[in-house]
Parts: C-alpha cells; structure tokens; sequence
C-alpha cells in the first residue's frame, strides 16, 4: 500500500519523470497547450465525491488519451478516477472501479508547478 516519503525524495523523483519526458522530444507526453506534462491536479469535491460510497475503500486513476485527441497521434493523457471497493473475486486484483469516473483532471502545467 502507499506509505507516506520524505518530501525531498518526492522532489527528486518528479524531478527525473519530467527531465525523462522532456528528453523524449516529439515522444513526450504533453499538455493540450503543448507544455512538457509534469502532473495533474485532482480537486477535494470530486475525490469526496467518489469516496461518499461507504462501499468504496479506495480509489482508481487510470491514464487515459485526453478526450480532444483522440485518434491523433498526439502523446496528450488525462486521467479517469474511479471509486474502487474490495474485489471478491479469488485470485483477482484486490480492488475493482466501480460506479461513478471523473475525467476532465486539468493538467500541470497549469493547474500546478
């Protein structure tokens, strides 16, 4: 599971995702405006909004080809965010999205430095 890590090394680690994605040129995953991808920023509503279930344990994000390029070959990625509950499945994932999906997660830049 996820464990909290000293903000310096969190620093570094963006730090080397975005010198790689920069590195890769016309490969690079970018924002609609163009911009070098560095993140995205998902608001407190919206994650509220998918944990109010109290079936939901956690929750989902997936990559996904950003809505307005679709069937380009642009490298441009948004996010779907799912709730998720426990999987009773045996020897499935632990988890399943289910129930609502949020898109639309503004990009940074520039929704973030």
């Amino acid at each position: 599971m996820t464990s909290k890590i000293d903000p310096e090394l969190a620093k570094s680690l963006k730090k080397e995702f975005q010198d790689s994605n920069e590195a890769a040129g016309e490969h690079a995953w970018k924002t609609p405006d163009g911009h070098f991808l560095k993140g995205f920023f998902i608001d407190r509503e919206s994650i509220e909004s998918l944990l109010k279930d109290e079936k939901v344990a956690g929750i989902h994000v997936y990559f996904a080809k950003h809505p307005d390029f679709v069937g380009k070959p642009d490298k441009v990625h948004t996010l779907t965010v799912s709730g998720s509950v426990p999987n009773s499945t045996p020897g499935a994932a632990p988890f399943v999205a289910t129930g609502d999906v949020i898109s639309g997660v503004p990009p940074c830049p520039p929704y973030c430095n």
